[in-house]
Parts: structure tokens; sequence; C-alpha cells
């Protein structure tokens, strides 16, 4: 229902403004009230300034007054470089970023007697009005539907290669109505790049080539008429149609200098050279968004067992956090009933987890180092296959088990016991109630498999029979187990902890955690008071790490080779 039906008190007070402001200056005129097809309520108005009459309308909006009303040229014209396109409406100073309910209409047309006036004064002179805010880069794009993004650090490199000598360059291009984009990949010869930073290739794109030539020629005139730079290549840019390797040619372009450029793709069509201009987007600075400490990240490789749910998160947040090296160890397939809380999206169905999960990992970086392994451990493998994945296991910094599956854990914790490397585990309690997350730091935490069973222990003392007693598939496992009733909410709390305590610990040579184990909980059940009620358990000294090794005799060594290796063995 429109604001002023239920507040005439206030719509009789923005009347009385505005009528008063018409009697008391000379601009304006022609004040004139009428309602809109949906109730909306309007004014037309006219304004004067050194012998110009600009025709205006104001429009209340139906939310008025928590929102400003609108004042658009009535002959749907510019009429200032403050206005949203030709006819659009005019850039205030009281604005949706600035809005207060005691602002009136009336003010509202005081604000436009400024800017038009202010950008017209009196004589030859031609005014600027001083923007109030910074246009974003969202809103400039709104109509562009042909886009190529360039890192800051490429226009960098560009501003000082050889000028009027092209270079090659590498793109990659996604197609997909109603946008094109594009994407600068390298700059320079692929075996010995310049620069070679551009954004990950991502799924459903293709690989592109092109050139890149460097010039103090006027060509921001092509991209308004990108069939004269067809007719005019030859001629103009010799150099350049020397490196194409065919004519027409079907590649990208990309022209200027400085922080000025303009990108056609060029293309064969019916034996003709034919030329779509992209609109450049030089995209922020990457550096400075992760602590300091990360950049050690991308030589550390962390073994992810169970891509699931749980596990797909945890991958991820590590490889936006800087992680390059991962082994992922799964071997379900992904269903569409998974897409209520994974990583993943429809896209992956049909496909293994760990694989998928390898794909979606390789969009987030370009410079991914990702063994994959469709495996389940714990489960009827060969024993050969499953010596054969708990030795990737060693290889890795960190080992996480995603499974929420004991036998899983089992073999996880006994690599990270006997190779002495630091373990990460996680479960969601059904029904979102809450969950555990927990770690093994080798001589500083008990073992995996003691610190499991101080785990048991402290949630037996409780009193109250523990809801995480119950077993749920949401990792590697694809047996009889009862499905996981959680949303993705639930999962993506859970799953958010363990993966910052696992950059605590791929990080940090002193943890923030005082604990080494927590039970968060997510809603007022079991033992949890309120939603992110966390109980800490203090874990005691207990086990050892590394390998169980008992007294050795030489008559007992001397026994077993000989029992291995007989004399006068078959010949």
């Amino acid at each position: 229902m429109s604001w002023w039906l239920t507040d005439t008190a206030r719509a009789k007070s923005e009347q009385a403004a505005l009528a008063q402001l018409d009697e008391q200056v000379g601009w304006l005129s022609g004040v004139t009230w009428s309602m809109g097809d949906h109730l909306q309520l309007n004014v037309e108005f006219d304004i004067e300034h050194d012998g110009d009459v600009f025709g205006l309308s104001m429009a209340y909006p139906a939310t008025f007054p928590d929102t400003p009303p609108m004042i658009s040229p009535r002959d749907g014209k510019r009429l200032s470089w403050h206005q949203y396109g030709a006819g659009g409406e005019l850039c205030l100073e009281f604005r949706p970023d600035n809005w207060d309910s005691s602002i009136t209409g009336s003010m509202m047309v005081e604000s436009a007697y400024r800017l038009l006036s202010g950008e017209r004064p009196m004589g030859d002179d031609r005014g600027i009005v001083p923007s109030a805010h910074q246009a974003s880069i969202g809103r400039d794009l709104r109509g562009e539907t042909m886009r190529f993004v360039v890192a800051r650090e490429a226009i960098d490199v560009l501003k000082d290669i050889p000028p009027e000598a092209p270079l090659p360059i590498d793109v990659w291009e996604r197609i997909g109505k109603p946008l094109w984009i594009a994407s600068l990949v390298s700059i320079g010869d692929t075996s010995a790049p310049l620069w070679a930073g551009g954004a990950p290739c991502p799924s459903g794109s293709i690989k592109a080539k092109g050139f890149v030539l460097r010039t103090s020629r006027e060509v921001e005139r092509f991209r308004g008429n990108a069939d004269g730079f067809a007719n005019s290549l030859p001629g103009e840019f010799p150099e350049l149609a020397e490196q194409f390797p065919e004519n027409p040619f079907t590649g990208y372009v990309l022209l200027g200098e400085g922080d000025r450029w303009i990108v056609l793709y060029l293309f064969a069509y019916q034996g003709k050279q034919t030329v779509f201009p992209y609109k450049v987007i030089v995209a922020p600075e990457t550096a400075g968004r992760l602590p300091p400490g990360h950049a050690a990240l991308a030589s550390k490789r962390v073994a992810i067992v169970g891509c699931g749910s749980v596990g797909s998160k945890i991958a991820g947040m590590l490889a936006r956090s800087g992680v390059r090296r991962f082994t992922l160890i799964d071997d379900d397939v992904f269903f569409p009933a998974n897409l209520v809380r994974n990583e993943l999206d429809a896209r992956a169905i049909g496909l293994h987890k760990a694989e998928a999960l390898t794909g979606r990992l390789e969009d987030i970086a370009s410079d991914m180092d990702i063994t994959t392994r469709r495996v389940a451990l714990g489960q009827q493998e060969s024993a050969g296959t499953t010596e054969w994945v708990m030795e990737d296991l060693t290889k890795a910094d960190l080992l996480i088990d995603a499974t929420a599956d004991p036998r899983a854990f089992n073999l996880v914790a006994a690599v990270a016991r006997r190779h002495r490397k630091s373990m990460v585990w996680c479960q969601v309690y059904a029904g979102g109630i809450g969950g555990l997350v927990a770690r093994a730091r080798p001589d500083v935490d008990p073992p995996p498999m003691q610190v499991r069973g101080q785990i048991q222990a402290w949630c037996d003392s409780q009193n109250i029979p523990w809801a995480g007693s119950a077993e749920a598939d949401y990792g590697a496992r694809s047996g009889s187990g009862a499905p996981l009733i959680a949303d993705d909410a639930d999962v993506s709390v859970i799953a958010s902890h363990a993966g910052r305590m696992a950059l605590d610990i791929l990080t940090r040579d002193h943890t923030i955690f005082p604990s080494s184990a927590y039970l968060i909980g997510l809603a007022a059940e079991w033992i949890f008071q309120a939603p992110f009620d966390t109980w800490p358990i203090e874990l005691r000294p207990d086990g050892e790490w590394g390998n169980r090794q008992g007294p050795v005799s030489t008559e007992d060594l001397i026994d077993l080779m000989t029992t291995l290796f007989p004399k006068g063995g078959q010949e």
C-alpha cells in the first residue's frame, strides 16, 4: 500500500512544503500533483535557469519516507553528468546511501536546482559539480555484456613492454547468455612468459590466443567502431597483422598503453574479419588479503579423507587461504541428494566426489597440485590398494579425517602416529545440534586414538547419552550408515572450525587454541545450553608417537631371517 494512504499528515506536509518553495523562489514553476497507475504520488515541475527551462518529474516511492523520491527529466534527455543514463534519475545530494526520513520532496527539488544551475554557470563557463560518492564497478558494468578481466599486476607489466612490438597473449573465455567473459592468463611466449598470474581457468571455459600491442596511437575510437579496426588493420597496424597466423584471424587483440587499454575480439565469419569490442575490467590487486604467514601454505600438502559435505568445505577454505597441494581420498559418487550441503554443485552430479572436488579447487587457484584417490579407507578394498593410499598419506604435512567413520579414522590415526603427522578431525551431530572438532599434534597432544578415547570418556562422564555416539554417513563411507540430518549452515559451522584449526597447525608455531578438542553447540540440546555454547576438553598425557618397537635380540632376528630365507632353496 502506498505510504500516503496511511500517512495523510505527511502527504499534506509534502504538498505544503513544495507550495511554500514555489512562493519563495523565482526558478520553480508549474508544480502539478498527480497519481500514477499504481497509486504512486507524482509531482511535475519546471526549473528555470539562465533562460533554459528544464521539465522534471518527481515520483514518491511506495516506501517513502524510508526511501527517497526520484527526480527525472520529462523529455527523456540527459541533463547532467550526475544522472543514471539518458532520461534516467538525477543523482542528487540526498540518496539511498545517506537518506534520512526527515528529508522532504521540497529539499529534493532544491537539490535538483543546485545541480543543474551548478553545471551551467552564467556566461560561457562550464561548471563542474563534484561527486559526493564513487561510482561502483558493478553499476558501470550493468550494460556491458562482453567483459575482459585484466589483473592490476598485468597492467603494470604491460606498461613496460616494448612499444609497437606485438607480443602473444593467452586468454580464457566463457560464453553464457547473456554475458561473454574473458580474462588475460599470460603475456609473452608460453614457454617463458613475461607475466603469468591470471585468474584460474574456470570450468566450462576454453583457452584462446591473441596479441597485445603497446601503442601511443589513439585506439579508443575502435571501441565504438570495431569494424573500422578490421578495415584499418592492414594499413595502420601492419606489424600486428603480420603476426596473425591466418587471415582473417580468430583471437583477441589488446591495444593501448599506461592504464588505458581496449580489447577487441576478432574472428573469421564467411571469409571476412569480424570484430567485437570487450569492456576492459581491471581487477583489484590480490596481495594483502591474507595474513603474511599464509604465504607458506603453498608448500604444504594436506590430505583430506572424505570429500563429502564436511571435507569439501574444508578443502575449499584451505584452498582460498593459500594451500595448493592436496591429496583427496574418497570413492563415493556425487548425486543430487548431496546438493543440500556440499561445496560442489549440479555440474558434479555423476562424478566421483574426489575428482569433482579437484575441479572445484582448480577453479579457486590455477596452480594446484592435487593427488586424487578413488578409494574408501576401511572398506572392502584390497590390502595393496589400502597400503598404496596410506603411503600417500605419509607424504602430507597434515591429515584431515572428514568421514565420521571410525574405520577410516583408525587407519588415518595409525599413519599420523607412526609417521608423526598432525591430524585434525571433526563430526557433525545428527539433528544439527552441534559437533566436534579435534586435533592431535606429535609430542604435544596424545596420539589420535588416545585423544578420541579421552573425548569419549569425557562425554560419558556428563551422565547424558552422547549425541555423537550414532554413526552418520557424510564422508567417504558409502555403506548402510544412517544419513546425516543437518543443514548446510550446521555443516559449514563445524567445517569452518575444523578449517581454522588446520590453518593454525600449518601456519603457527604457537597455537591460538588453548585446548585441542571442542564440542560446539548449535542448539539447546544434549549438554549445550544454547547455540554456540562451546565446551573445551582438556587432554592428559597418554600414549607415545612414532613406531612402536619392542626389544630386539640377535637370536630372534637370526631365527626370523632363517625362516624367511632358508638355505638350499628350490632351484
